[in-house]
């Protein structure tokens, strides 16, 4: 028998795919699209729900991150988002 029990309901938190997080010597950040080019951005995530995450600190609601291609990031890199 499976038994599911909701602890809490979180309304208007910013989710984003877990992979989109990363780690490095400063901490958590994400890259986040703006204009054509990518902005490194220090975030504090949250809990992590299967593949995603809840940022807690560090992005807005309408910005765009990145989830692919971390490896060849740097900021100001340009990048094309690819639907």
């Amino acid at each position: 028998m499976n038994v599911v029990v909701t602890l809490t309901t979180r309304h208007d938190s910013i989710v984003i795919p877990s992979h989109a997080v990363q780690t490095g010597q400063a901490g958590q950040y994400v890259f986040v699209v703006k204009g054509d080019a990518a902005e490194l951005r220090p975030v504090i995530a949250g809990i992590t729900h299967e593949d995603m995450t809840v940022i807690e600190k560090g992005i807005e609601p309408d910005e765009v991150v990145v989830t692919d291609g971390h490896m060849r990031l740097m900021p100001g890199a340009k990048v094309e988002i690819k639907k």
